[in-house]
């Protein structure tokens, strides 16, 4: 599941022109579904995650890279989140529902 999500990173850092490479972890987590730390330029990936489609979790990916561009939740945040994952809206209900891929 971490080289899932170290992949998955690659790809949009690439895409989304990210200079650095995160620090990619995979830790269980109880209230959210990954955090961005810009002080150890780390990813840390729920758990729980491994239970759903890669699309859902191609949508946690760019939400929290989209952080490398803007640190906040603003609307210049969402419009990169939509500039890489236009369904965001509709994968982030899924994941919020709990729609695992089994």
């Amino acid at each position: 599941y971490l080289s899932l999500m170290e992949e998955r990173t690659r790809y949009y850092e690439g895409l989304m022109n990210i200079q650095k490479p995160y620090k990619v972890r995979v830790q269980k987590m109880t209230s959210r579904y990954g955090s961005n730390s810009s002080q150890t330029h780390s990813i840390n990936y729920s758990l729980i995650l491994l239970h759903y489609p890669v699309e859902i979790i191609d949508s946690v990916v760019v939400h929290e890279l989209a952080h490398d561009k803007v640190r906040n939740h603003s609307n210049n945040f969402y419009n990169v989140v939509y500039k890489y994952c236009p369904k965001y809206k509709e994968l982030n209900k899924r994941l919020r529902k709990g729609e695992f891929a089994w």
